[in-house]
């Protein structure tokens, strides 16, 4: 899930805030992050609204 960690590094956020922001775990994010756990809907919503982007920049191959 490398653009998830770009963008969320491009926007200056560590793991820990997008997590607070998301509602997920900080365990969650690095999972999605290294591509451990692939999220549902919801969880990639709920990222996409605390990064301020679409769902499909965040997931390009899912395009949900």
């Amino acid at each position: 899930m490398g653009d998830m960690r770009r963008i969320r590094r491009e926007k200056e956020i560590n793991q820990y805030e997008l997590a607070r922001a998301a509602g997920i775990s900080q365990a969650m994010v690095s999972l999605i992050e290294r591509g451990f756990r692939d999220p549902n809907t919801g969880v990639k919503r709920k990222i996409a609204r605390a990064l301020r982007c679409q769902v499909n920049e965040l997931f390009p191959a899912n395009n949900e």
